[in-house]
C-alpha cells in the first residue's frame, strides 16, 4: 500500500497553495488551534494518507503520545465528507491540517489528485472540519481550477505565505501553483509564477518553513524532471512577496534530492526550521 505525506503531531514535530471560493477566516473569540489538534483535546495528531485506498487515517494524541486504540479514518463515503470514493481517486495523496475555518480546531486538507470532476482538469483538495467530534460536522471541495495541467492536489500547505499574519491554503498540480486568499465565504483563488521551473519539471510536493529568515516564510518545491531524475528547490518569502525565485538545492541522482516526501521543522533548536527528505526509491 501506497502512504503519502502526513500532518505531523507534536512526538514527531522536531522531525518535522478564478473564481473558486474558500472560507478562510472564523469568529474572532475563537481561541486559536494548534495546527494538527483536531479534536481540540490540546494535543497534537497524526494523519497519514493512503491514497490507493483513498483514505487518510487519523491518530489521536495523548499525554503520552499517539495511540493506535485511539484513531479514526476519512474518506470520501465519510458522512458529510464531499465526493464519492472513486477508483483512482488518490483521495491522501497529500495531507496537512490547518484551522481553515477559524473555529479553534484544527481542519484536516486532503489532496485527490486523480479525482475526475465534469469539464475541469483532474483534482481536488477537501477541507473537512475538525471539532469535539472531528470530521463528523462536513467540509469542503475544492477543484482543479481551468487553467491548469492536471492532478490538481498533488500537494497542499497551509501557512502564511507572505507572512502577513493570515494564513493561505497554497496548493500544487502539475507544473502549476496557487494559493487561496480571503474571508468568509468570498476567497479567491490565485495563480502564481512557475517561470522559475526549468523545461519538463513536473512537481510533486511542497513545503513551507522558516528556513533562512525568521520574519519570513520560506518554500522548497520538490519533483521529478523530465529525465526521470529528482528536483529540489527552495524559495524565499516574505511580507508582500509569495516567492519568485527559485534556488536548486539538489537534483538528479543527488542522494539529498526528493521527489517522494519532504516536511520540516526544528531539529536542532537554533529557531529556524530544517527540511526533512526521504526517497522511497533509494535502492541503499
Amino acid at each position: 500500500m501506497r502512504v503519502r505525506n502526513l500532518a505531523v503531531t507534536a512526538t514527531v514535530a522536531a522531525l518535522a497553495a478564478a473564481g473558486l471560493t474558500l472560507p478562510l477566516a472564523g469568529t474572532a473569540s475563537a481561541a486559536p488551534a494548534l495546527k494538527d489538534d483536531f479534536n481540540g483535546d490540546g494535543y497534537r495528531d497524526l494523519a497519514i494518507g493512503s491514497p490507493d485506498s483513498n483514505s487518510v487515517t487519523v491518530t489521536f494524541g495523548s499525554a503520552s503520545g499517539v495511540s493506535e486504540g485511539r484513531s479514526v479514518t476519512v474518506s470520501q463515503d465519510t458522512p458529510g465528507v464531499p465526493g464519492v470514493t472513486e477508483p483512482g481517486d488518490e483521495f491522501g495523496e497529500s495531507v496537512t491540517s490547518g484551522d481553515v475555518n477559524g473555529d479553534g480546531f484544527a481542519d484536516l486538507i486532503v489532496g485527490a489528485p486523480g479525482e475526475q470532476a465534469t469539464g475541469k482538469p483532474s483534482g481536488s483538495v477537501t477541507v473537512v472540519h475538525g471539532g469535539r467530534n472531528p470530521f463528523t460536522s462536513g467540509g469542503r471541495a475544492l477543484n482543479s481550477p481551468a487553467d491548469t495541467t492536471g492532478r490538481f492536489g498533488e500537494a497542499a500547505v497551509w501557512t502564511d505565505l507572505d507572512y502577513d499574519g493570515s494564513p493561505q491554503l497554497a496548493v500544487i498540480s502539475g507544473d502549476n501553483w496557487y494559493y487561496y486568499t480571503g474571508a468568509g465565504e468570498n476567497g479567491h483563488v490565485h495563480g502564481l509564477e512557475v517561470d522559475f521551473l526549468p523545461e519538463g519539471v513536473r512537481l510533486d510536493g511542497m513545503v513551507a518553513g522558516n528556513f533562512k529568515y525568521k520574519d519570513g516564510v520560506g518554500f522548497v518545491l520538490y519533483g521529478e524532471r523530465a529525465d526521470g531524475g529528482a528536483w529540489t528547490a527552495h524559495m524565499n518569502g516574505g511580507v508582500g512577496d509569495y516567492g519568485y525565485r527559485a534556488e536548486v538545492l539538489a537534483e538528479g541522482g543527488d542522494p539529498t534530492a526528493t521527489r517522494d516526501a519532504a516536511t520540516a521543522g526544528d531539529v536542532d533548536g537554533d529557531g529556524y526550521d530544517d527540511l526533512i527528505t526521504g526517497n522511497a526509491r533509494d535502492a541503499a
